[in-house]
């Protein structure tokens, strides 16, 4: 149901300022100023009139709830709610669950709620679900270690789905139920919450609780998910091919002031970031019938933590537009998620817009712009989750 309009809403905002976080990112990595001394951080995503939000705060006075909320009419009702209550430890922020990597630091939430969120029924609209595994490991980046998502759907099918994303981005589930209320009520109820208990339908109920994702080595996922290829490290024996299949593609290496040569492709195998160590980076020859296809270069947990940075990905000039680019692309991806990255990110030189469309269509986003590593040409740079398996 749409939300009705509210009138006056801008002054009705102004007069709540003090609850209102206009500028997130600002406080990323310092939301406990907002109230010294608190227990815990927690996140309530999606908080509608904000019920659920005024009353769990009032409960916990010595925890900081952020409550986000992507409808500021329905917002301005709850932040209402929290003022006439007198809370000092519950404040809004008009964003995207989506951003929430730019407004928390990593390790920065202790717990996060998802109640009643859009089951968005339609299987290509999936990705668009709050407890879809891409969003999952969205929120292991600012989750604590044993940190925790409490979620709660009226929806069965949404609910019987979700169970299956949790442990498939590193969640061990609990307290899981399928009729919360069936021994009475529990907890705080939303309004939503409660008109469809009224109405007799089950509410059903789970914690996902984050641990260590089973860590397998990139480059064995890798090799493991293209079957038929040959994936090792490039040596010396392979620079001639290596150099052959760069210079197929003529168009790209134009975009760069030296021309590719064996003395450039040695920098390259040896070149790492700022403060990174020799076993993180990984330039690899993908073969197949006997012929180098394919190169890929990336380091691990740069440029932090739980994050691949990809430095290259090339197909030789005659196989382009054929999807070995995108299967190469998705396979690093799914090896990377198995491997208990969260993200990949990378720099695509602005004037390349074909790469950049090829990214995109990945599900890169632009995250701002850059310097390449040496500083000389401007990138885009970009980033999209990691996932274990591709979606279809």
């Amino acid at each position: 149901m749409r939300m009705r309009k509210k009138p006056n809403l801008q002054p009705r905002m102004a007069r709540c300022a003090q609850r209102l976080i206009p500028d997130p990112e600002n406080h990323r990595g310092h939301w406990r100023e907002l109230l010294p001394g608190c227990r815990e951080l927690r996140l309530e995503l999606g908080c509608g009139k904000g019920r659920f939000t005024a009353e769990t705060a009032a409960r916990e006075p010595d925890v900081l709830f952020i409550a986000v909320e992507r409808v500021p009419d329905a917002m301005i009702i709850a932040v209402e709610r929290a003022a006439a209550m007198g809370l000092d430890n519950v404040f809004f922020v008009d964003g995207d669950a989506a951003a929430l990597e730019k407004y928390f630091e990593s390790g920065e939430v202790d717990r996060i709620y998802i109640n009643f969120c859009d089951p968005w029924p339609s299987n290509r609209h999936a990705k668009r679900r709050l407890t879809h595994r891409d969003f999952l490991l969205r929120y292991r980046t600012v989750l604590a270690d044993g940190g925790e998502i409490h979620f709660k759907t009226d929806n069965r099918d949404l609910f019987e789905w979700s169970l299956f994303q949790f442990p498939k981005a590193g969640y061990a589930l609990s307290e899981v139920t399928r009729d919360l209320h069936a021994g009475g009520i529990q907890g705080v109820m939303t309004d939503y919450e409660e008109k469809f208990h009224n109405l007799g339908t089950p509410i059903n109920r789970c914690v996902g609780t984050k641990e260590a994702m089973a860590q397998v080595p990139v480059l064995e996922g890798l090799a493991r998910r293209l079957e038929g290829w040959e994936v090792r490290a490039v040596g010396e024996e392979d620079l001639e091919e290596v150099l052959s299949l760069l210079e197929s593609n003529g168009e790209y290496g134009a975009l760069w002031a030296e021309r590719p040569s064996l003395d450039t492709l040695r920098r390259d195998l040896s070149a790492l970031p700022p403060r990174c160590e020799p076993e993180q980076k990984h330039y690899v020859a993908l073969r197949r019938e006997g012929k180098v296809r394919a190169v890929l270069d990336w380091v691990e947990d740069y440029p932090r933590a739980h994050t691949l940075w990809i430095g290259l990905l090339m197909v030789e000039g005659s196989a382009h537009r054929q999807g070995v680019g995108r299967m190469v692309a998705e396979a690093l991806s799914a090896a990377a998620g198995e491997a208990g990255m969260d993200k990949l990110r990378l720099g695509c030189l602005k004037e390349n817009e074909q790469g950049r469309a090829f990214w995109k269509a990945l599900g890169f986003r632009d995250v701002r712009e850059g310097k390449t590593l040496d500083g000389g040409n401007a990138v885009w740079i970009m980033e999209r989750p990691a996932q274990e398996q591709p979606e279809e």
